[in-house]
């Protein structure tokens, strides 16, 4: 079975604070954007993931994401296994063709630790200038 592999600028980070008066409103919104990326890839499939998002500042030129970003910038992965083979898979064979379109244009909450100035509140999986969240599908497990 394959694992998913998603790349975002957005700030995706696992903080567990689900209401207000667990903690601060920026770990409530970071979580948010985890839980809606989450419920996205969760919408075809029930996915298993071994660990939180990870967070890594690198450099992105040649990474995939749109033109409009470059340079060094934080980048989160969340790698999750779904509970089926071949569940995203679309009509062109592309393995993760159904959960790109069920990603791509879901809105966000931004302006929390992205290093990226964001064009328009949304995960952007397919614009060749705003590009924000790469999906990959990778063989074994995660």
């Amino acid at each position: 079975m394959a694992y998913i592999e998603i790349q975002t600028l957005i700030d995706i980070t696992r903080t567990k604070v689900s209401r207000p008066n667990q903690g601060s409103q920026l770990e409530l919104d970071q979580q948010r954007n985890f839980i809606t990326l989450l419920q996205c890839a969760e919408m075809r499939s029930i996915v298993s993931y071994e660990s939180s998002p990870e967070t890594e500042i690198t450099d992105i030129t040649d990474m995939g994401f749109g033109t409009n970003y470059t340079g060094t910038h934080a980048v989160w992965t969340f790698r999750c296994s779904p509970d089926r083979d071949n569940v995203y898979m679309d009509q062109t064979s592309n393995p993760v063709g159904f959960l790109v379109d069920d990603v791509d244009g879901v809105p966000i909450i931004t302006n929390l630790t992205e290093t990226i100035n964001i064009a328009k509140a949304i995960f952007d999986c397919s614009s060749i200038a705003n590009k924000n969240t790469i999906i990959k599908a990778h063989p074994g497990t995660i």
